[in-house]
């Protein structure tokens, strides 16, 4: 069991050092989950902008048929080679996508623990200033007593 405290001094956490530690871990972990984040979103962006553009291409292409007679069949040839490159870009940043969101769920979990740890601590903390004001509650107590007896006592002689 810890020492007791002498009345009348403040109250120390004895891990306050444990606590800080944690804490800093914790925002740590926060600027990592933020940075993951970052990334995914602009994955995710670069996602959009490839889909938008394969559209847009692909909707060229339709026109150039609902014109009626090709009078440059290379040129839709070149059109088509070029919306399957676009597609293997996609079918790549889906998974540089996947990839990213995979890393950030990491994170996440890495975030979650290190806040529980720290809120383990946080919660040992109050359980310790709790015991601490019990502590000196009763040694308030045991005095005003003392005191009580005291003036008892004067009063009876």
């Amino acid at each position: 069991m810890a020492r007791q405290p002498k009345p009348g001094k403040k109250f120390k956490y004895d891990l306050s050092a444990v606590l800080k530690v944690r804490e800093i871990r914790e925002k740590k972990e926060q600027e990592k989950f933020a940075e993951k984040n970052r990334e995914y979103l602009e994955q995710k962006r670069k996602e959009e902008e490839i889909k938008e553009e394969k559209k847009g291409k692909e909707e060229e292409l339709r026109d150039v048929f609902r014109k009626g007679p090709i009078s440059n069949f290379e040129k839709v040839m070149r059109r088509r080679a070029h919306l399957e490159v676009l597609k293997d870009d996609l079918d790549e940043q889906v998974e540089k996508v996947i990839e990213a969101s995979k890393l950030l769920e990491e994170q996440r979990a890495h975030l979650v623990e290190s806040m529980k740890d720290k809120k383990i601590m946080e919660k040992h903390k109050e359980k310790k200033l709790d015991q601490y004001n019990k502590l000196m509650q009763s040694l308030e107590m045991k005095f005003m007593d003392e005191i009580a007896t005291q003036r008892f006592k004067h009063e009876q002689d």
